[in-house]
């Protein structure tokens, strides 16, 4: 009976667990500082290509309207694209067919811009076949008739009522085996002897060469693509005057390559106008993790690439925004995450961009002021995200809106703002798109609090943005603290620079500035009489390299506060990414204690913070043996007057029962009974679990009777085990294995 009933109770617990995740905490994450005065590029928009030529392979041919209006349309279940991209096709005859589909994206908003694939037959000829040598070339001395052909185009389609954006010199040059193949060197003087010619007449800009990859200007397998047409253009100065914006696209381009100061600090817009990640298999659309990383792309690409518009290939394909059916699919619901609340004509500002691995953040600032923040969690744990406004302004309210494994750009529920911030459950794989209506105008300068600190933290209920460094596990607790009633408590270190750390606000804390850092510091759970504790600096110098430096540090007792710090510390000049973190030094034993620390602080220079008093010497004991030597000599006097009255009556009333160390019946210690009630049931459960969770309070007593795993924290796995007993997993509290 006894087994059969604790397999009833291991169902039971089973069912129970699967429905405790919504009540334990999920991982907390440093904060988002986000700030609207830090412009970065100008957003044109999102969107894809359509070409009826080659989609007609497939019987599926021109866009048919209610597919226009599932793209371009911004209401329920549409994507809100802004961006289309037409072909120009070497046959004039056929330019008719780009008329339907970019007149009505046009008339729901969208921008719409032009590539050609090849010059007409008549202006060709055969190149060498490989990937950088073409299927064709132009030939010698036909760039004027190659420049009025593509003029002609634009003009055509103005004459539709299409007000065309802009025209590319070429599709690809850099992988043509089956276009036309122009060298970087011939691109650029076509652009400065016949782009006026490209223009002449219309309302069009000129776009560069669209590469195939945004490679590197020295890759070995690219040496006239890539980079290469982009940095040509540029040392041409009229060819650089001629060229009005550039695109590019990101077939096999990696994250670090996006990057590319020169081109993105020029002056001049970059576009992402073509690319399907990861893949064109067939019907791959609606695969979730694929489309993350779709999503990612898109991050990538505007945060890394500063990209001002992101078009992928086909709009409607198999693996694309929308299948053959015209239905929006797992990728489009990524893209739309982006293109629905992030509206032509915004900037993207300043945010932290990766407040925890495996969270990819950014930010943008519409032309009604609201602001439109993109969370991605790749990760296989929801995440807890703190977001801040760091310019100041007052969040009135907050939209929030997801796509996951189960739903697609959905409004889901809104947090609640708290004057400049907010939090969020970030679900595991998922992407979650914010939109703030604020109040009031941001600032530029870095916004203190009342006591004149940049940031203050006291970890009463929260990390505080507070994260591992390395193999360890930080949490807020109630064991110990230097002011309030918790502590962060940094454990489970495996090395020494193994501890806690939080990234600075770059708005706040400058290189080659100084400042004023604060942080209290203890630890009780050790073989070791004192410990070194450190307060330092990790950055990211001006030569690329990470590199550390000391704050504060001092040498304290186990079981005693520390004051770590320093009025004027300075960070180096040159210093990005700049994240302060508490750790020890190495030792012989290699033995890393838990440690925890209260009231961490950043101020301006001079500021003078109270912290923990040094301990000189701690108590000592009384002796408990009688002195070895009797005084030598005796008194030699007695007293002259002994007392008149020695007392004549004992005590009234003696104690009836002599002291023993057992505690009183109210301060009792039973395991696992977090209500005291004098019971464990799963109330104990639910009573721990909310205050895990929300921070639903629970007395010290309580708090000692839920460390039913004896390490002196409580937290989930205690939850566990108390719920374990309930349902008779466990024989007995508290669990010493």
């Amino acid at each position: 009976m006894r087994v059969f009933k604790k397999i009833l109770a291991g169902i039971a617990a089973t069912a129970m667990l699967a429905g405790m995740g919504a009540l334990l905490p999920a991982q907390a994450a440093a904060v988002c500082n986000i700030d609207t005065t830090e412009e970065y590029q100008i957003i044109r928009g999102f969107g894809g290509m359509n070409h009826p030529e080659w989609q007609s392979y497939n019987g599926g041919g021109d866009m048919k309207d209610n597919e226009i209006q599932k793209a371009f349309g911004n209401g329920d279940g549409e994507l809100g694209l802004t961006v289309l991209r037409i072909f120009v096709s070497d046959d004039s005859n056929a330019w008719k067919n780009v008329v339907h589909t970019a007149k009505g994206a046009q008339a729901l908003g969208a921008t719409v811009f032009a590539t050609p694939w090849n010059p007409p037959a008549s202006m060709r000829h055969a190149g060498g076949g490989g990937e950088q040598s073409g299927m064709y070339v132009l030939n010698d001395n036909a760039e004027a008739q190659y420049a009025a052909h593509l003029n002609n185009f634009v003009k055509y389609v103005e004459g539709q009522g299409i007000n065309l954006y802009s025209i590319s010199v070429q599709n690809e040059p850099d992988y043509s085996k089956e276009w036309t193949w122009w060298s970087p060197q011939r691109a650029s003087d076509f652009i400065a002897n016949y782009g006026q010619a490209v223009k002449q007449g219309t309302k069009a800009k000129l776009m560069s060469p669209e590469s195939f990859q945004y490679a590197p200007v020295n890759a070995s397998w690219v040496k006239d693509g890539g980079k290469n047409y982009y940095e040509k253009i540029m040392g041409n100065q009229k060819a650089f005057a001629n060229c009005d914006l550039f695109g590019t696209h990101f077939y096999g381009t990696t994250r670090d390559w996006m990057d590319y100061p020169k081109l993105e600090n020029c002056g001049k817009e970059i576009w992402m106008t073509e690319v399907y990640v990861p893949n064109s298999d067939a019907n791959s659309a609606n695969i979730h993790s694929q489309a993350m990383q779709a999503a990612e792309n898109i991050h990538n690409g505007l945060v890394v690439g500063n990209m001002s518009a992101y078009v992928w290939w086909y709009i409607r394909r198999s693996y694309s925004l929308l299948d053959e059916s015209g239905n929006v699919t797992k990728r489009g619901a990524m893209m739309a995450q982006y293109s629905k609340w992030v509206r032509p004509g915004a900037h993207r500002i300043g945010c932290t961009e990766s407040p925890e691995n495996g969270v990819l953040i950014s930010a943008y600032k519409n032309e009604d002021d609201t602001v439109a923040v993109v969370a991605i969690n790749k990760g296989s744990n929801a995440v807890t995200q703190n977001f801040n406004l760091e310019s100041g302004e007052k969040i009135d309210s907050v939209e929030a809106y997801r796509t996951d494994a189960n739903q697609n750009f959905k409004e889901v529920s809104s947090p609640s703002a708290n004057g400049t911030s907010f939090s969020y459950q970030l679900p595991a794989s998922s992407v979650t798109t914010f939109l703030l209506n604020t109040e009031g105008s941001g600032s530029s300068e870095p916004q203190v609090d009342a006591d004149g600190y940049y940031f203050h933290d006291k970890f009463e209920g929260t990390d505080e943005g507070w994260t591992n460094r390395g193999n360890s596990s930080v949490m807020h607790s109630g064991r110990t603290a230097f002011d309030g009633s918790e502590s962060l408590l940094c454990q489970n270190r495996e090395k020494a620079w193994n501890g806690a750390t939080k990234s600075l606000s770059k708005k706040a804390f400058k290189a080659g500035q100084a400042y004023s850092f604060s942080a209290n510091a203890c630890f009780l759970d050790s073989d070791k009489d004192s410990d070194t504790l450190c307060l330092k600096l990790e950055y990211t110098g001006s030569d690329g390299e990470t590199h550390y430096d000391t704050i504060a540090e001092e040498t304290v007792k186990k079981g005693n506060w520390v004051h770590l710090a320093n009025t004027s510390y300075k960070i180096p000049d040159g210093a990005t990414n700049c994240k302060i973190y508490v750790e020890t030094p190495e030792n012989d034993a290699g033995v890393y204690d838990n440690f925890y620390i209260d009231e961490v602080i950043g101020a301006p220079e001079g500021t003078v913070i109270k912290g923990a008093e040094p301990v000189t010497e701690p108590p000592t004991e009384a002796p408990t043996d009688p002195p070895t030597d009797p005084p030598t000599d005796p008194p030699t006097d007695p007293p002259t007057d002994p007392p008149t009255d020695p007392p004549t009556d004992p005590p009234t009333d003696p104690p009836t029962d002599p002291p023993t160390d057992e505690p009183t019946q109210p301060g009792k210690t039973v395991y696992g009974d977090v209500d005291e009630d004098g019971s464990v049931s799963i109330l104990d459960v639910i009573a721990l679990n909310k205050n895990l969770l929300v921070n639903d309070p629970i007395s010290e007593q309580g708090r000692k009777n839920a460390d039913v795993d004896l390490n002196g924290t409580v937290n989930e796995t205690d939850s566990l085990n108390i719920l374990k007993y309930v349902v008779e997993l466990l024989d007995s509290l508290p669990v010493t294995d």
